[in-house]
């Protein structure tokens, strides 16, 4: 017991530095025990299997806008931790448009887009039919009392090694799922570009929509990876979390695991380690098991004396280091 009381938080201090070279950083140690039941691994679209930046298409569109409508735009996005938002927000301060602080109460509805409230009416940029009662279409729509002033179009750019990830997670027998509240059709173009089966891909979903199709069909099986607002209830749902938004203060404080980088490399490393970490750890219980044997049965046998114990004793909790040491080390190598 004094042996594993040392090898094993020993053995979990060591997996988590070996995950941090790949930009994983644990957060709940209760994760390495619900990796073993997790059997379908589900990802956001935007700032998940895509880079957190956007770029917006159609730039010339905000300089048209009236100084009104920019600074009351810059009002909206000024705090919001959205992709797209931050994009606009970017666009808008070079352009010199200044922030004004007395601009009403702002408010983000998830899974719809960000609502301002002021003297003269209520401001809106977010999902085209929320923005508009009617209106259509992919992108984000920037209204006044519910009438057009602007459609923002962005380019998404997948993270560097999102397709081929998608590839191993699928020969590793873990099949991938895309949820998004994005439109359909972007939504399937981006899984096509994955290399997801159609019917692996879901959009327009809201984030209760999200959080019922987690529970519907993956209850306790499911790791998700999510960056924003409207992934916090399928977070609920899911049986372990992670985040690539590790500043946004959203679902930071509810996620098991942190996920940095441009890559995805380090969740499948994530699952090499715990492979590892239960091997190793296995090996240590199995080393207790026949220590304890042997010194039961010298000591039944009238062999055992106060010299050897005192021998055998630390000389245990040194060899049970030492597996963990090594054996760790090895088997992540030759997990990698």
């Amino acid at each position: 017991p004094c042996a594993l009381g040392v090898a094993l938080p020993l053995l979990d201090d060591r997996a988590s530095a070996k995950m941090q070279a790949y930009g994983v950083y644990i957060r709940e140690g209760s994760l390495w025990a619900k990796l073993r039941h997790v059997k379908v691994l589900l990802f956001d679209k935007t700032g998940t299997v895509t880079l957190e930046t956007l770029q917006l298409v159609n730039f010339k569109d905000i300089q048209l806008l009236s100084p009104r409508a920019q600074v009351a735009l810059l009002h909206l996005v000024k705090r919001s931790l959205h992709p797209a938002a931050a994009c606009l927000r970017e666009v808008l301060l070079a352009q010199g448009v200044e922030i004004v602080e007395s601009g009403g109460k702002v408010q983000e509805i998830p899974g719809m887009g960000l609502l301002g409230e002021s003297p003269d009416g209520v401001w809106r940029l977010g999902r085209a039919s929320w923005a508009v009662p009617g209106a259509e279409g992919e992108g984000s729509v920037f209204s006044f009392n519910e009438e057009k002033i602007a459609h923002f179009y962005f380019r998404e750019e997948l993270r560097p090694d999102a397709a081929a990830q998608m590839a191993r997670f699928k020969s590793a027998g873990f099949p991938v799922f895309l949820l998004s509240g994005d439109e359909t059709s972007r939504v399937r173009t981006m899984g096509q570009a994955l290399g997801l089966p159609v019917n692996h891909v879901f959009g327009g979903l809201s984030p209760e929509g999200k959080a019922a199709l987690v529970r519907e069909r993956w209850r306790g099986q499911a790791l998700m990876l999510g960056d924003g607002a409207n992934d916090s209830l399928a977070f609920d749902a899911a049986l372990c979390r992670g985040t690539p938004a590790v500043d946004a203060g959203l679902l930071e404080h509810k996620s098991d695991f942190y996920l940095l980088g441009r890559g995805l490399e380090g969740l499948g490393m994530l699952f090499a380690a715990a492979k590892n970490r239960r091997r190793t750890a296995a090996l240590v219980f199995s080393f207790a098991i026949i220590y304890n044997l042997l010194a039961v049965s010298a000591a039944l046998s009238g062999w055992m004396n106060p010299l050897m114990a005192a021998v055998i004793m630390p000389l245990s909790s040194l060899i049970s280091i030492g597996l963990v040491l090594v054996g760790f080390r090895v088997s992540s190598s030759t997990g990698h």
